[in-house]
This record gives structure tokens, C-alpha cells and sequence, in this order.
């Protein structure tokens, strides 16, 4: 199989399964699912908040050494964010409810899954080159959008809440949503030296569930105008790894036609 339907295999795949069903202990109408959805992540999202603070060290620990030692940690860097997604999978969309008991949140964990396992096959076989060249100043857009995810300024209310020490005690680093946004960064800005493959799946599913998410400041209660905000970072960096190989292509085409 050539990598094109490979890669379309995949994003079917992908798209397919973010439309299974949840399944809960205690049965519920269809109306309520967001409500489901809501008391799963309000358990999930404080459960693992103890790790963040090492998961924050270690992220610009391993930031630090891709930028100083390449791809000489590169398959560190892979198994790293593999872990993280797998951990996501099962982390934040399995949880025990007060009102609906074991739910578990098939339509999240199945996608992300297989981006984490896919992250781990690529250790086993790597195709993306950690090299930090220097890059068109637009390029770099992405970092403070990175910054914001990394931060992740919003208090228990999802108001917000511009607390300095977030930046080591964030949802960053337990959570799928302000952590997928620097992964993917990090691949375009070493794109093109990159498993496109790998890419262009993290971003197809980066932008589902961003999207998804962003719908709930319309249907679920309580979700607040700054928590899409927040959601951002996620929707925009997954947009741009999706089409970086048109953008890139055309600002390389452009530059050479002014050159000339």
C-alpha cells in the first residue's frame, strides 16, 4: 500500500471512530451526552494534575535537548509524546460518575489511541529529523499559540485566571487538548524532515476533537467563552499541520519567483 491510501485509510479510520458511541454503566438518553461527557472530564481533568508539574520539567527539559542534541534524542522525543497519548486515551476519557457510573468515552480514547500507537511505531522505525534550522520568521507563529496551551491560564470555573505558577502546575502534560498543540508545533518546525504520515493523523485528530470541543460552548452547561479560547491553540496549530505541505510549498515557490 503506497502512502497516500495509507494515509486516507488511516484519516477514514479515524473520522469513523470518533462517532462511536460511549458507553456508560447507567443508561441515558441522547440528549444528556454531553452532560455525560462534562462529568467525565470533570473527574479526569483534576485527577492527574499531581503529575503535571514533572511533565512540565521534563517537556522543556526535552525541548532543550532536541534543540541542542537533534535527533540524537529523537527517539526519546517519539516515546515521549507516544506515552503521552496512550496515557490521554485512557486518562481522561474513563472515568467513574456519580450519575452514570463507568463511562467511557469510546469516541476520544479509540482515535487517540491509535495516534499514540502510531507514535510508537515510530520509535521502532523513526522518520522524523529533530534539526532545528532557521526558518522564515511567519514560521514561528506557532509558538505563542504553544505558550498559551502550555500555560494554560483558567481556574476550577473555566474563567480565567493568569496565575504565573500554571506555568508549572497546568493541565499541560495530563490533559489531550493543551498538550497536542506542541507536539504538532514542534513537527512543523522541523517540517519538512518529518513522518508526514504521522503528521498529517495527530493533526487530522487534534482538529476533531478541538472542534468537537469548541461546539460545546454552544450545548454543554457551564463551558465558558475563555475555555474555547484555550481551545485555540489546538484548533489552529492542527489546521496548520494539515496543510503546511500546501503552505510551505507555496511560500518556497513564491520566494523563488522573487528571487528571480
Amino acid at each position: 500500500m503506497n502512502e497516500s491510501r495509507k494515509t486516507l485509510l488511516a484519516l477514514i479510520v479515524l473520522l469513523l471512530s470518533i462517532f462511536l458511541p460511549i458507553i456508560a454503566a447507567e443508561p441515558f438518553d441522547q440528549e444528556e451526552s454531553t452532560l455525560v461527557i462534562r462529568d467525565v472530564f470533570m473527574k479526569t481533568s483534576t485527577a492527574y494534575l499531581w503529575l503535571s508539574p514533572t511533565i512540565h520539567v521534563i517537556t522543556i527539559m526535552l525541548l532543550f535537548a532536541l534543540y541542542r542534541y537533534g535527533s540524537r534524542v529523537g527517539r526519546i522525543a517519539d516515546a515521549f509524546f507516544g506515552i503521552l497519548f496512550l496515557f490521554f486515551a485512557f486518562s481522561n476519557h474513563i472515568a467513574v460518575t456519580e450519575n452514570y457510573g463507568l463511562v467511557v468515552l469510546t469516541g476520544n480514547v479509540v482515535p487517540i489511541l491509535i495516534v499514540g500507537l502510531f507514535w510508537m511505531g515510530e520509535v521502532h522505525k523513526p522518520l522524523n529529523v529533530y534539526v532545528f534550522q532557521r526558518l522564515p520568521a511567519w514560521r514561528y507563529w506557532v509558538v505563542p499559540f504553544v505558550f498559551l496551551a502550555f500555560w494554560s491560564p483558567i481556574n476550577a470555573e473555566l474563567n480565567p485566571y493568569f496565575n504565573p505558577l500554571l506555568l508549572l502546575t497546568s493541565s499541560f502534560g495530563v490533559m489531550y487538548c493543551p498538550t497536542t498543540p506542541l507536539i504538532v508545533a514542534v513537527l512543523t518546525l522541523i517540517y519538512p524532515n518529518v513522518s508526514i504520515f504521522l503528521l498529517r493523523i495527530t493533526s487530522f485528530v487534534g482538529l476533531l476533537i478541538g472542534s468537537f470541543n469548541a461546539m460545546s460552548v454552544f450545548v454543554m452547561p457551564g463551558y465558558t467563552l475563555w475555555n474555547l479560547v484555550l481551545h485555540t491553540p489546538l484548533i489552529f496549530i492542527s489546521v496548520y499541520g494539515l496543510l503546511i505541505p500546501i503552505i510551505v510549498k507555496k511560500d518556497f515557490s513564491s520566494q523563488e519567483k522573487k528571487a528571480e
